[in-house]
């Protein structure tokens, strides 16, 4: 009996002891991976030279700025076209326009009606100064007779000089009421005109501003059309301070508008000095004929000052045209 139990506590221990061992084999840690082999370092790579890039040739074909350098002793200077006379009409008199005449770009001749008043307020008070005017020559007229009447008893002493002295006052004041009726009938007949707004000199409308049935007034004023004179057109070019002492009225400049593509001449009419805040430069105006109104003003214009003009140009121009219109007489026929 009691080696039964002896022996089975003997089995019980030694399976203890084995499930102890296989408890900690299970908890041990998986070994780690083997580590990669490293690489060999590769060897470094000698710096080859890169050869520069070309740079790209120029297109032969390509256009070049149209524009040609300038001469010795020229340089380009930027201009502007503007207006040679510019005005903004308004009414001499206040009154209701009845019809305006004309419409924005409409070329005018001096004198010619661009806008037109209502007159009969003017007319009513026309015929009512030359009213006052017949008036004041009948009032004339009877103090002259009693003037002539009393001068001549006055030489018989017939009447005191006091007397006289009343006549020949009232002679004087008809004299000059029939002066103050004709002012007022002159200034009437002046009021009619001015009811009509005229152009004061050619040009190009540049704005209409008032409408039929509107009211113009002269205070305020009330504007009515834009007018400009664009024959000739002031070319306004910009000289620098470092150039102002090489340029002269008279000097001639060439003119490149891009805008247009067109190119003239023209010689430089006055160069103002005082220098323009804005652009410290010095203004100088030249005068381009411009008859066809082919110019415009606001024009950018790119200027070469070309130099004082040849003196004897206009003999050597007519020489040549004398040459080139000459004409050889035609040989006689040979008899046979």
């Amino acid at each position: 009996m009691s080696r039964t139990l002896f022996a089975t506590l003997t089995l019980y221990l030694a399976l203890s002891a084995s499930c102890k061992r296989e408890g900690d084999k299970a908890r041990l840690p998986a070994s780690p991976p083997p580590a990669p082999a490293k690489a060999a370092p590769a060897p470094a790579s000698k710096p080859t030279a890169t050869a520069p890039t070309p740079a790209p040739a120029s297109d032969p074909t390509a256009t070049a700025d149209p524009i040609p350098a300038p001469p010795p002793g020229s340089a380009f200077f930027s201009g502007q076209t503007e207006a040679h006379r510019k005005s903004t009409l308004t009414p001499k008199v206040s009154s209701t326009v009845t019809r305006v005449h004309v419409r924005d770009g409409d070329i005018v001749k001096s004198g010619q009606a661009l806008v037109t008043l209502d007159t009969r307020d003017f007319q009513l008070r026309m015929q009512q100064a030359e009213a006052a005017r017949e008036a004041a020559k009948v009032q004339l007229d009877s103090a002259k007779l009693d003037w002539d009447r009393t001068k001549a008893l006055l030489g018989d002493k017939a009447v005191p000089q006091s007397q006289f002295d009343m006549v020949d006052a009232r002679y004087k004041g008809a004299q000059a009421g029939v002066l103050q009726a004709e002012t007022a009938v002159a200034m009437g007949r002046k009021a009619l005109s001015d009811a009509t707004v005229r152009a004061p000199f050619n040009g190009i409308i540049v704005k209409r501003m008032v409408n039929e049935g509107e009211y113009a007034s002269v205070m305020p004023a009330t504007p009515l059309v834009s007018l400009e004179e664009v024959d000739p057109i002031d070319l306004r070019i910009q000289i620098p301070s470092s150039e102002l002492t090489k340029i002269t009225a008279g000097d001639m400049v060439r003119a490149r508008f891009p805008a247009t593509g067109q190119t003239v001449e023209a010689r430089l009419a006055r160069v103002v000095a005082a220098m323009d805040p804005r652009t410290r430069t010095f203004p100088a105006i030249a005068e381009i004929p411009n008859r066809d109104h082919a110019l415009r003003s606001g024009l950018y214009a790119e200027v070469t000052l070309t130099g004082k003009p040849a003196p004897d140009a206009g003999a050597a121009k007519g020489k040549t045209a004398a040459k080139t219109t000459k004409r050889t007489p035609a040989k006689p026929a040979a008899k046979d």
